[in-house]
Parts: C-alpha cells; sequence; structure tokens
C-alpha cells in the first residue's frame, strides 16, 4: 500500500508539473516592481524534476484522532519537521490585555500560552520578526508588534521555556519589509552599499548576541524579507547579494549550526529558478530557499509544490514556507478592516472559508513543503494570535469599542501600524490602524482557540469529526439587462470531509419576484436548501450588464484587433493577481521610461455615454501621467488618472460624452508617461448609453 502511494504521488506530481509548463508565465512580481531576471531553466525542465524519497517519520498506517475537524494525515512526515508559528505581535497584544485562553476555557499567561502552543497544538519553533529602529524621534513606536530586539528577546525567552526553537526574522528596516517596501533603517539611509554591508553585519552580530545572552534558543536565521523587489534599500541583484552575504557571515561567526534562510514571494509568478542563480553567481552562503505562501495571492499548491522541488533539486537547498495563513470567516473582529474580506478583488479562496477550510489550506500547504523530502523542512502559519484588542464585532456600541481599541493600538503597538509610523511609511499616514488578519487567526475573536489550533497536531496523525455540512453554494451568472436567466434546481452542498453532493432548492418567491432585470448591479436570490432534515440557506448571484459597446473590453479573447497599442511595453497578459475581473488583463512594465498608448474606435448612434476602466500598479514616479481619454469630432474629453499600489483598483470615467449625430466615430483608450521599472494593469474597459 505504501508503495502504491508514493508511486500515485510521483504520477500526480508528473501531471502537476506538466500543467505548469503548459501554463509558464512571465518572470515578473506581480505586486511591485521585478529585479531584472537572466533566462534560466524553468520549473518544468525535465531534468529538474526528480522526485525526492519521502522522509522516515510518521507512518502510514491509520492513527487518525476523533476532533471537529477532519485532516488527512500527511504520511511519513519527518519528526523534526517544523510546524511553526510567526508570533511576532503576541507581546504587544498581552500588552493590550488581550486574553488568551486553552482548550478548557482556561486562561492563559504569557508563558502559559506559549506551553499550551507546544504541548496541546504542537507549534515546535517560534518565528520573530526584528526591526532596528521602529521608533520616531520623539521615541514613540510605530506599532506593528513592537518588534525591535527587546521585544524579540522577551518572546523569544517565553518560546524557548515552551520548548520551541526560534527563527529570527531580520527585517533590516525600521518597518515592515516586503515586496513593495525594502526601505533602510534610518541610521542607514545615506549609506553606500559597502557602508551597508558593515553596519548590516555588526547589528547582526549584536543582535544574536543579545539574544543568546537572554536565554533565546535560535536554530535559524532569516537573511531579510520577503526579498523580491530589493533588500535593504537596494535593487541591484550584486548589490543584494553584497548585504545578503554580511548577513550570512554574522551567522556563521556566530554559530555554524544556525540554519540561514532567504525569503521570496510570489511563487506563483514562477521566477525562483532565476533568483537562486544570483545567490550562487555572488556567493551568498545560506541553507533554506524559504517562500511565503497565501492561497488567494499566489495561486492553487500543485505549482507551489513544483516550484520548491525545483529549487531542491537543481540547487540543493532546503526549502520551507515561512509564511502562510488562511481565513475561516469573512467578518471583521476589530473594525480596522483586514486584508483579506468578501469579494476582495483578483483574489481567489480555494478552500473553504470556515475552520475546516483553514485547516485544509494549512494541511495542503504543508504537504507541499513535505513532498520535498528530507529538504522540505517546515511550514510556518503567520501570526495566529493577533486578534482584537476588544470585540468590535456586534458590539452593543461599536464606536466606542473602536475608539477603544484605537488608543492601545497607538499606546501598545498592537495594531500594524501607528499613526507614528507614518514618518518612515507613508502607507501608515492614511492607513494605520489594528490587525489586518484577525479573521485568519488560529484564535476567535475573544481568544478561544479555534479546532484549526491543533492542525499540527493532526497532521502527524489524522483527524476524524462528525459528518456535518461545511458550506451550500452556487455558480453564480453574469447576463445583460432585460436577458433572460434561469434558477439553478440544485446546490452544491460541501461537507467537511471534503465530500460533494446535489441538492435541490427551494427558491423564495418573493426574492426572486423582486429582481429587476432592467437595471444594471447585482442581484442575490434567496432560497433554502434540506439536508438530513435541516434547512441550509443559500444564495444565487445575478450580475446584470449594461450593454458594453467596446469590443474585447477585459481581454479575455485572444484577438486584440480592435485595439490598438503603440508600444511592446505593454500587452495581454495572463495574470491572475493582477486582474480587476477574468484571467486577463494587459499589463505593463519597463526597465526604461514608459511611454505609450492605447485605444480603440467605436461607432455610435446619437446618445449619451459613460466611460470607464479600472487601473492598479506602483513605482511609477511622482511626475508620471495615466490619463483616460475620449475623442469625437473636435470633442477631446480627459480623465487624469494614477497608480498607488497592488490591486489598489483606481476606477476613472468620463460621464459627459454627448454624441448629436448617428454614425459617429468616437476613439477611446489610455495615455501613460511615467518612470522607468514602473508597472500596472489596465482592465474592464466599459462603454455604456446612459
Amino acid at each position: 500500500m505504501r508503495l502504491k502511494k508514493i508511486l500515485t504521488a510521483i504520477l500526480v506530481f508528473a501531471l502537476t508539473l506538466s500543467a505548469v509548463g503548459c501554463s509558464k508565465k512571465e518572470a515578473s512580481d506581480n505586486s511591485e516592481t521585478e529585479i531584472a531576471t537572466e533566462s534560466v531553466a524553468s520549473p518544468d525542465d525535465a531534468d529538474n524534476n526528480e522526485v525526492i524519497p519521502l522522509p522516515t517519520g510518521t507512518s502510514s498506517e491509520d492513527t487518525s484522532v476523533e476532533a471537529d475537524v477532519f485532516v488527512e494525515k500527511i504520511d511519513n512526515l519527518s519528526d523534526d519537521f517544523i510546524t511553526g508559528a510567526d508570533l511576532s505581535s503576541i507581546a504587544a497584544e498581552f500588552d493590550s490585555g488581550v486574553k488568551y485562553y486553552d482548550f478548557n476555557g482556561n486562561e492563559l499567561d504569557e508563558q502559559g500560552f506559549f506551553d499550551f502552543l507546544y504541548d496541546e497544538c504542537g507549534v515546535n519553533y517560534a518565528r520573530i520578526r526584528v526591526w532596528v529602529d521602529p521608533y520616531d524621534e520623539n521615541g514613540n513606536s510605530y506599532g506593528g508588534g513592537n518588534n525591535d530586539i527587546e521585544t524579540a528577546k522577551r518572546i523569544g525567552t517565553w518560546a524557548t521555556n515552551a520548548g520551541m526553537r526560534v527563527l529570527i526574522d531580520f527585517h533590516y528596516s525600521d518597518f515592515w519589509a516586503d515586496p513593495s517596501k525594502q526601505k533602510a533603517p534610518k541610521a542607514w539611509s545615506d549609506f553606500s552599499v559597502d557602508e551597508k554591508a558593515v553596519a548590516l553585519k555588526m547589528y547582526t552580530e549584536d543582535s544574536l548576541n543579545e539574544l543568546r545572552d537572554a536565554g533565546v534558543d535560535v536554530g535559524m536565521v532569516q537573511i531579510g524579507n520577503e526579498t523580491t523587489t530589493g533588500f535593504c534599500g537596494e535593487t541591484e541583484w550584486e548589490d543584494m547579494c553584497t548585504l545578503f552575504k554580511a548577513g550570512s557571515e554574522a551567522v556563521r561567526e556566530f554559530d555554524k549550526d544556525i540554519l540561514i534562510a532567504i525569503h521570496f514571494t510570489n511563487p506563483e509568478k514562477g521566477s525562483y529558478p532565476a533568483y537562486a542563480p544570483y545567490l550562487e553567481q555572488y556567493g551568498v552562503d545560506y541553507d533554506v530557499f524559504a517562500s511565503s505562501y497565501y492561497p488567494y495571492w499566489h495561486g492553487e499548491v500543485g505549482s507551489m509544490k513544483a516550484i520548491l522541488n525545483t529549487i531542491v533539486n537543481k540547487y540543493g537547498k532546503k526549502v520551507m514556507i515561512v509564511e502562510t495563513s488562511y481565513i475561516y470567516t469573512y467578518e471583521d473582529g476589530d473594525g480596522s478592516g483586514n486584508t483579506e474580506s468578501e469579494g476582495k478583488a483578483g483574489d481567489a479562496f480555494y478552500y473553504d472559508v470556515s475552520v475546516q477550510g483553514q485547516c485544509d489550506a494549512i494541511r495542503e500547504a504543508a504537504n507541499a513543503v513535505a513532498f520535498c523530502g528530507e529538504a522540505g523542512i517546515g511550514i510556518f502559519y503567520w501570526e495566529p494570535a493577533w486578534i482584537p484588542v476588544s470585540v468590535y464585532a456586534d458590539a452593543d456600541y461599536p464606536d466606542e469599542v473602536y475608539e477603544y481599541n484605537r488608543k492601545l493600538w497607538e499606546e501598545k503597538g498592537s495594531g500594524w501600524a501607528s499613526s507614528y509610523a507614518s514618518d518612515y511609511d507613508e502607507d501608515a499616514a492614511e492607513y494605520y490602524g489594528g490587525s489586518a488578519v484577525d479573521n485568519e487567526a488560529l484564535f476567535d475573536f475573544y481568544g478561544h482557540p479555534l479546532a484549526s489550533a491543533k492542525i499540527y497536531k493532526y497532521i502527524r496523525t489524522g483527524a476524524v469529526a462528525p459528518l456535518s455540512v461545511s458550506a451550500v453554494t452556487t455558480d453564480g451568472i453574469v447576463v445583460g439587462v432585460n436577458e433572460y436567466y434561469g434558477l439553478p434546481e440544485t446546490a452544491h452542498v460541501r461537507y467537511n470531509d471534503g465530500t460533494i453532493s446535489e441538492k435541490p432548492i427551494i427558491w423564495d418567491e418573493d426574492s426572486v419576484a423582486n429582481v429587476d432585470i432592467s437595471t444594471p448591479g447585482e442581484v442575490a436570490i434567496e432560497g433554502t436548501v434540506e439536508v438530513d432534515g435541516e434547512e441550509y440557506p443559500v444564495i444565487f448571484t445575478v450580475k446584470f450588464l449594461a450593454e458594453n459597446l467596446l469590443l474585447n473590453p477585459g481581454f479575455e479573447d485572444e484577438d486584440m484587433s480592435m485595439w490598438v497599442i503603440d508600444s511592446d511595453i505593454i500587452s495581454r497578459k495572463d495574470d491572475s493577481s493582477n486582474v480587476h475581473d477574468g484571467a486577463y488583463c494587459l499589463h505593463f512594465w519597463s526597465e526604461k521610461d514608459i511611454e505609450y498608448t492605447v485605444y480603440q474606435t467605436v461607432t455610435l448612434d446619437a446618445g449619451e455615454y459613460v466611460l470607464g476602466t479600472y487601473i492598479e500598479g506602483g513605482d511609477c514616479g511622482d511626475d508620471a501621467s495615466f490619463v483616460l481619454y475620449a475623442e469625437y469630432g473636435d470633442e477631446s474629453l480627459e480623465q487624469k488618472t494614477g497608480v498607488t499600489k497592488w490591486q489598489e483598483w483606481d476606477n476613472p470615467e468620463i460621464d459627459n460624452i454627448v454624441i448629436t449625430e448617428d454614425g459617429t466615430e468616437l476613439t477611446i483608450g489610455v495615455k501613460v508617461k511615467a518612470a522607468a521599472k514602473g508597472w500596472g494593469a489596465w482592465d474592464d474597459f466599459y462603454l455604456y448609453a446612459k
């Protein structure tokens, strides 16, 4: 049976790689400007796909335990496989008065919390981010957990005392470092690359000495955080690698047994096999090629599995998923808004939004790493305890709760950013606030552990639960106004064991009767489904579109002949994380200064019309010019727009197009000038009669 499972795994992997090869994309980062890469072997190269033997460890026999969720055991999981958690915000949470409980409802103090995670939940490693100087000139904290080295010592001590090892995640910044932000610390801002390297090495040595003196058991060090687009203010590979090397030298000299990780993100772009050669070319000494993997941003887990296996086979490095998470509810617990919410444009929820779905997502991510054999060393769940300071959701006086939360976010640093961070991070000036991931935690809003908190135990044993309904759904449709639509006869009933059945729907007559098919917009038609004598609500969504007078407005059709594009800087692209809707967008990026025009000409009858589109992007410079335009006869109308950041869509419109004669030609389009290395995407143009 074990041999059969291994052979089956090999076959599935081969098919997965074939699929990856068929859909290979350009090596460019979707979320922000990408560092230019050379052409290298892709993950679908045949000689990179040797399947590594599974490690010894957890046996393949049935050891399932009774639980509240179903979890399929990961066979042969190594005994030392890392099942970790990033707990960087926990000190600020406790300082803000947040309470946590065990499964029996007993309140946990700081050390008791870590003991609980280790003993009851199987968390064997704690990840802690570290910023150099996260304070303004008056000593006010930037928030986000107040993650300086002193905070790291507090958290690291609790983790070590519980029996965990610690991964120190040096951002080498004064605040968040990720693909959109790789800013050098304030004190290093005027340094040359060589000066930064000296400062970075000394800072790493000093920090590790402080951690050791505090008794923290550091087992791994991360040199930079999500360094996909740069590192510590540098964007050229040679300069970045100079800094990587300085950090790794400090770690090696401190303790040669500590693992060194380099961290990237956006695995769905297939760029990792282009990054690894640079690390090799410039002599970066590291052990672990680490990746973030968030399903709603980075796609299905099969491609993640394939890309990690390529790194193992071709470059001989250990691999791990150092950040992952998934939502269990759409609800916002603290009133500050969440990173992921219902209807988030461009994001795909591959698993149910439920505790069961959360377990499924974590299990599949861990399995993707375990598939890489002994080189697949583990997984970290990101911020499983970053819950509301006080619960805003369903509060009797929500405004008062929000003000109470905001005061503590500012004073104790328990929100993602305080207002004081605005002098360093421009996003914080507008968006400072609380936790953006309270709906992705492994604790509910009140600090009680969810069934998913035991997922690391369950992937080693397996878990079975009483069969229950986890979701009842229908496939929504999009039609034009005044078009006939049919109500589905059945709904998809998903159970917590992953099975699906079809059950008949009883539609609410009033809900059906109130649908206005003549008005553009989205309607939700209500019904119910009966399963084993119990009724469940179901919604059927119908989106009515006014007639779009443009051809191929969302670039979903391969035929682009109706569009005139005057530059190869911009092109139709299959790009799931940069689309507004559908699978394709009009994507642009260039190492050189950007200038292009895109337009389409249509013939219209007399009437009033509205023109619009959607645009997102970033790094286009302060003098960038983005213009949506409409030209007909002697008339020329313009609407200026711009880009801010990834997936923050602007929706420019021109709503005063007045055509006085039938047969008038109207040319619509966009004109763009932007700085080199700017990037972005246009999607879903529309032209409607008013």
